[in-house]
This record gives structure tokens, C-alpha cells and sequence, in this order.
């Protein structure tokens, strides 16, 4: 089969094949763990932080937020606050390399800051949300460094209300000297009855990790169905939860902040300290019903060797340790007609990057012996 197939090869090679002879037009795919099917997603974003220089991250389907919250709002001893100069694109200087030097020193990608100076009660931190929100089923992945600093919450996830949210957060002070951990959340219906405290609900695991989150990039991921939200790291499967999937559309957040809070983010810190991402790439089904006309126009009958099979990034994204291309990740978005129609942003770099705007359908789970089939649509 061709699951069994493309498992077996490296992610150039798996590119490389699958896309030889399709453009994409009836969307992407990524199999799923528990059986042979695979989700079919028509969205995508795609931003390679590695090569992108911006002082606007909304030219690449990004929004920076900034607003307050005051102490008691934030259930902490500080308040937050986020700002827009919080965030900084840092690129690498050869804009054909993988790794090297970055454009104002230290790890180069998007920097998000949270301040040391927290005299006048806030710490100030950074926050952006895509700028769609009608992001719906999908695999959501990032490429991140965490920041080496105790005292501060990282998260990227998905939210569209505060019972119906998927969280990855990395909270520096559980770092120690050769691990790390990841808490992966469902904000439910239970959660805001617990006054907003997942952490007494069964929708809320702390899953330890056997490395540091700080110390290297590594690519974090969720893959949301109506029947589970799945969370990896480098492409190995940590934990599976099947209960309040959430079911409605709403947006991606990254965000870096810390309220002194010690039963969460602890800290603050008292120094200057950022988390780093070096890509985010997001495949995904739309609640826009004119993005779902345009895609049955585009895709009018189905066509399984029009979809593109998702490479998995299997081994961390990360050239720190010798190896010049480990960093390199594929992008279908600099792949030439992979994108057929669509609006293309570039990157600094030339290369056709940035955010694609593909035009969804309803979740489309496919068993591969139904090649010919068209479901749901």
C-alpha cells in the first residue's frame, strides 16, 4: 500500500515521489495512528521564520496582540501586558543556508520576548493570532526553542472560546537539568467551572519529555479530528484525548509570558528572555463557505493523486550539533505549482513562502482503499 510506502522513506524522498503527480489541487493528507485512513485538509499556512524579516508578521497571516490584563484578572501577583515590539523576526544572514549566523545574533526565527523589568506590577510579554479564523480540523505543527529562563509559560494553540481550546504550554521552571515537559490541554466546559483550572479535569496531562525544551528546536504538533486531538513531538505520539473535541472554528495563537503565578508560570524572570520558532505550519479545514465553494470548483472530482501527502518531521529541526540541514524542513509553499491559484507571500529570501490561502472543505477522513471515493462533499 502506499501508506506502507511512504512510511518507509525519508521526508526529501517521501516529498519528492507524492508530489511528482499531484499539484495539490484536492488538497494535503496525513495518515492517522490508529488505523489505515488518512484526513484529507484543504487549508494550509505555511511560515519559515528561519528566512522571513518583517517589522509587520500580518504581511504572513499573522496578527501581534497588544492589550493588559491586571493582576487579579490574571490570577497572579503581576499583571501581563503584551506589545508588538515583544516580537522579532531574526533571519538567518545567508538566506540560501539552514544555519549560521542570525541577523542580531543568538538563535535565528521569530523571537518572542517576555521583559525583565517588572517594577510597575506587569510583566510584559508577546502574543500573535492568525489572522483567519475560521481554522477548523487539521495538523497544526511548530518548530520551537523554549526559553532557557525559569518563569515563563510558552504555548502555542488553537482557541476559540475558553471552553473549546487546544493547548501545547511549556512552563520553564519544570526544566531541569536533562528534561523537560509539556502540558497538553483541552480547555472544556469542566475547565471554566473550575474557575478556568484544567488542571482538575481528565482533559489536562502533564507528559514529560526526554530532553530539554531549551536546549534544542524541536517540532510540536496536534492533529485534531471530530473524534481526538492527537499531540506529537518530532513526529512520536504522546498522548491522545477523545473526550470534549472541540467543534467549532477559531484561531492559532503562539504566545511567551509569565504573571509570577508559582502554581503555573512561576518566575517572573528578572532578566530579558525570548522562545524562538523557526517555522509554523498549519494544514486544515475551513468554516468559510465561499473557501468551500471555491475548493469544490477547484477540486470538482475528487482525485486521490491530486492530494499531497504530508512529510512528517521525524528527527528535531535543529542544525545546532554538526549537521547543516537539519534544520531544513519542506515547505510546499516553495514548491513550484503546489499551491495552484492560490495567494502566495514571499519570503526574504525569494523563495515562494510565506502564507497560502487554499479553500476548504468539511473533515474528509479517507480509507486508502477508497481512492476513487468523494467524501463529505
Amino acid at each position: 500500500m502506499l501508506r506502507d510506502a511512504v512510511a518507509a522513506m525519508p521526508w526529501l524522498v517521501l516529498a519528492m515521489s507524492r508530489l511528482a503527480n499531484a499539484n495539490c489541487e484536492c488538497g494535503y493528507s496525513v495518515n492517522k495512528t490508529s488505523d489505515p485512513s488518512f484526513a484529507v485538509y484543504t487549508n494550509l499556512l505555511e511560515n519559515d521564520f528561519l528566512h522571513i524579516k518583517t517589522d509587520n508578521v500580518t504581511e504572513f497571516g499573522w496578527r501581534a496582540q497588544e492589550y493588559n490584563v491586571s493582576a487579579e484578572d490574571a490570577r497572579g501577583p503581576y499583571g501581563k501586558e503584551f506589545f508588538i515590539e515583544n516580537i522579532e523576526t531574526n533571519p538567518l544572514k545567508d538566506a540560501n543556508a539552514w544555519t549560521g549566523d542570525s541577523d542580531h545574533g543568538g538563535d535565528a526565527g521569530l523571537q518572542l520576548w517576555v521583559r525583565g523589568d517588572h517594577s510597575h506590577g506587569y510583566v510584559s510579554g508577546a502574543e500573535m493570532a492568525t489572522v483567519r479564523n475560521d481554522t477548523l480540523y487539521g495538523s497544526y505543527r511548530i518548530g520551537m526553542k523554549l526559553s532557557a529562563e525559569s518563569g515563563t509559560c510558552g504555548a502555542f494553540f488553537w482557541f476559540y472560546n475558553n471552553s473549546q481550546e487546544i493547548d501545547l504550554e511549556f512552563l520553564s521552571h519544570q526544566f531541569n537539568q536533562s528534561q523537560g515537559a509539556v502540558n497538553l490541554v483541552l480547555q472544556t466546559p469542566q475547565s471554566v467551572i473550575h474557575g478556568y483550572d484544567a488542571s482538575n479535569t481528565s482533559d489536562f496531562k502533564v507528559q514529560s519529555l526526554d530532553f530539554r525544551p531549551d536546549e534544542r528546536f524541536h517540532e510540536y504538533r496536534f492533529d485534531w479530528s471530530p473524534e481526538s486531538v492527537q499531540f506529537y513531538v518530532d513526529g512520536k505520539i504522546l498522548q491522545v484525548m477523545t473526550n470534549n473535541i472541540p467543534t467549532m472554528p477559531g484561531r492559532m495563537f503562539v504566545n511567551h509570558w509569565s504573571n509570577g503565578d508559582p502554581k503555573w508560570s512561576a518566575g517572573p524572570p528578572e532578566r530579558d528572555t525570548s522562545m524562538t520558532i523557526s517555522y509554523i505550519k498549519a494544514y486544515f479545514n475551513s468554516s468559510d463557505t465561499a473557501q468551500n465553494d471555491e475548493y469544490k470548483s477547484r477540486c470538482a472530482n475528487f482525485d486521490p493523486s491530486k492530494v499531497c501527502q504530508i512529510p512528517d518531521q521525524t528527527v528535531p529541526p535543529d542544525g545546532s550539533l554538526g549537521d547543516a540541514n537539519a534544520a531544513k524542513t519542506y515547505f510546499f509553499t516553495q514548491d513550484k505549482d503546489h499551491a495552484p491559484g492560490q495567494e502566495v507571500f514571499a519570503t526574504t529570501n525569494g523563495a515562494s513562502s510565506g502564507v497560502i490561502r487554499l479553500f476548504g472543505a468539511a473533515y474528509l477522513p479517507l480509507l486508502v482503499a477508497l481512492v476513487s471515493c468523494i467524501v463529505g462533499l
